[in-house]
């Protein structure tokens, strides 16, 4: 595995298909409230209004798994790397090859949201719901994208985990982002492992044998 098979995709965020009911759930709106209509026009006109804002991109690279070990919960991978961790160790144990990657909507929609919240709080929280929800779309891009990659290979898309989710702690971000040079596509990880922007996901999924 070498640089040149880093995969890397730039988007007009009218390409990534946007779902109401996330932007919902993001936002705990009830169909049911007396306000719905009302705050669905909220998320419909913010979405609308700052949709140039938004820069979706992602990054990922599939790697070989070498080798497990069940007594240090270790993946050792292609590239000389390694994951430590019970969880990321159950997902990959079983798994020919892991997909690692970053994935954000830009940083100009987190300057729109601190511009929003001095001046208006509520406007401001529904705008990051509007972005979590395209955050999630561009996630079910790259799903999409990886099953077909996983299909090339004989292999089927197993589910997505990340650093911080149970028994797989967060400092395992640095071998993600060593990986895949996040800064390249504009994302930065800080020393408390936070990454920037804000709307910004990172992760791996598993390619498992195909069922017979």
């Amino acid at each position: 595995m070498t640089a040149s098979s880093l995969m890397t995709r730039h988007f007009h965020p009218e390409e990534i298909s946007f779902n109401f009911k996330q932007a919902y759930n993001f936002l705990k709106i009830r169909p049911a409230s007396d306000k719905f209509d009302r705050m669905h026009e909220m998320v419909a006109r913010l979405r609308a209004q700052f949709q140039s804002a938004f820069a979706p991109r992602y990054r990922y690279a599939v790697y070989r798994v070498i080798d497990t070990d069940f007594a240090s919960y270790r993946v050792f991978l292609e590239e000389d790397t390694s994951f430590i961790g019970s969880g990321i160790y159950r997902l990959l144990r079983d798994s020919h090859y892991a997909a690692v990657f970053l994935l954000t909507v830009g940083g100009e929609i987190d300057a729109a949201v601190a511009r929003l919240t001095a001046d208006d709080f509520t406007e401001a929280y529904f705008l990051d719901g509007v972005a979590a929800a395209m955050t999630h779309g561009l996630l079910q891009v790259l799903k999409r994208d990886l099953q077909n990659e996983a299909g090339q290979r004989r292999c089927r898309l197993a589910q997505r985990f990340s650093p911080g989710y149970m028994h797989w702690d967060l400092p395992e971000q640095e071998k993600i982002f060593h990986l895949l040079k996040g800064e390249e596509i504009g994302i930065t990880l800080s020393e408390a492992y936070v990454m920037a922007p804000q709307k910004s996901l990172s992760g791996v999924f598993g390619f498992k044998a195909q069922k017979e």
